[in-house]
């Protein structure tokens, strides 16, 4: 942390952009699927003292990243540099071309892999579920020894969110045994989005782009990108709302790369809002399932056979003591919360201009987002099975309250999802 903020300091000493007198926080929840975990929403587990956590099932996302490449800096450049041929650049535009210019020389060539926020983050989670969960992991000297077994993308960043997180239950429980592996090999748990051909399709061509452009082109505002190119660019438009857009994307990394927040002096909270409902109706439409497709959730099957599976050899009492984990991306996430009914609207979605009030992706795959089933036994040997969600917990079955369910009425519920979608 001490880090942190020494370069947020330098940072500020050498960009007047950042100084304490002109620097306002807008809402992390804006940042939309960029936003930071938030550790203060950790609640105790749901488990009461008559039940020993004996295994856990834990699918994440990776945690904190520095931007993936210079595309955004490099379109929002672009832009920028033109207003500048034509004269028509502002002081508030050559301010911009510095943020971004930061921006390039905080990530140093690390574009795509873990922060230091990222890779402190993904300590903490891996600790703190080692200490809440103590029963599945301690290894006694009796028995089989606890196991923690991974896999994850080829993606670098998200290896090394396997890794941090594994060695930070290694590092409280040393006797226990660890392995992980990661490639293309997996790709079929953690980037089915892509393997699956039909839903590849969707994703990126499918009926929901015409909803959401319309979207687009009547809530993202041109002021922000006037503000910077002024009324003699040439800018259509359209071209203003984009350039809007990609200061969005630039700016809603920030925190994650642990650089200072977003400020209103490039944004209103009301424009940058209205950036984020943006992303946040693609990501639906994308991502989960809507009232224009499953195909999502069908995507995501493969995951839920494997924890179905996981659930089976603990009925038979064939799963060792410890976790295993799936590790990849938001896109790996949202698909599969769809499918388990996590997260989803009340009731079907309709008017696409209140989404952002049922359904965000800041509040279900920030980064680091994670889903825990922890499986459990009473002392007369029933089975059960909790679910966490970024640390708080959640009725393992959609439509009913309880927190801890019987093992079999899960996997039921589990069966009925796969078969219905």
């Amino acid at each position: 942390m001490k880090k942190i903020l020494i370069a947020a300091a330098l940072l500020a000493a050498a960009c007047p952009l950042f100084s304490a007198s002109r620097y306002t926080e807008l809402p992390a929840a804006l940042d939309g699927s960029m936003r930071l975990y938030d550790f203060s929403a950790t609640e105790p587990s749901a488990l009461p003292d008559s039940l020993t956590a004996v295994h856990i099932d834990y699918v994440a996302r990776h945690g904190a990243r520095y931007l993936t490449s210079e595309s955004k800096l490099k379109s929002c450049e672009k832009a920028l540099e033109k207003a500048r041929e034509r004269g028509s650049l502002t002081s508030k535009g050559s301010d911009f071309l510095k943020l971004l210019e930061s921006v390039r020389s905080n990530t140093g060539g690390r574009w795509g892999l873990l922060s230091e926020i990222g890779m402190e983050q993904e300590w903490r989670l891996g600790r703190e579920m080692a200490r809440m969960y103590q029963s599945a992991f301690r290894v006694d000297g009796g028995g089989d020894e606890a196991t923690v077994g991974s896999v994850a993308s080829y993606v670098p960043r998200v290896v090394q969110t396997m890794d941090i997180f594994t060695i930070a239950i290694a590092d409280e429980y040393p006797g226990i045994d660890t392995h992980s592996a990661s490639g293309h090999a997996y790709d079929r748990l953690t980037r089915f989005f892509v393997t699956d051909k039909a839903y590849d399709e969707w994703r990126k061509n499918g009926a929901w782009k015409s909803v959401y452009d319309d979207f687009v082109a009547r809530h993202i505002p041109t002021a922000p990108a006037l503000r910077l190119v002024g009324d003699s660019s040439g800018l259509s438009d359209n071209g203003l709302r984009m350039l809007t857009y990609d200061m969005y994307k630039v700016l809603q990394g920030m925190r994650a790369a642990s650089l200072p927040a977003p400020t209103d002096e490039w944004m209103s909270e009301a424009e940058y809002r209205a950036c984020w409902k943006a992303t946040n109706l693609e990501k639906y439409f994308q991502y989960s399932i809507s009232p224009l497709s499953t195909l999502p959730a069908d995507g995501a099957k493969s995951l839920l056979y494997r924890l179905l599976g996981n659930s089976v050899s603990f009925s038979d009492d064939m799963l060792p003591r410890g976790l295993t984990g799936v590790f990849g991306h938001a896109e790996t996430l949202l698909p599969f919360f769809s499918l388990l009914g996590v997260g989803n609207p009340a009731s079907p979605v309709t008017d696409y201009d209140s989404l952002s009030s049922q359904w965000s992706d800041a509040v279900l795959t920030p980064l680091g987002a994670n889903i825990a089933v922890i499986y459990a036994v009473s002392p007369t040997g029933r089975k059960y099975a909790s679910m966490r969600l970024n640390g708080r917990n959640v009725p393992p079955i959609a439509g009913r309250d309880e927190l801890v369910v019987p093992l079999q009425d899960l996997q039921d519920y589990w069966l009925e999802r796969l078969s219905a979608l």
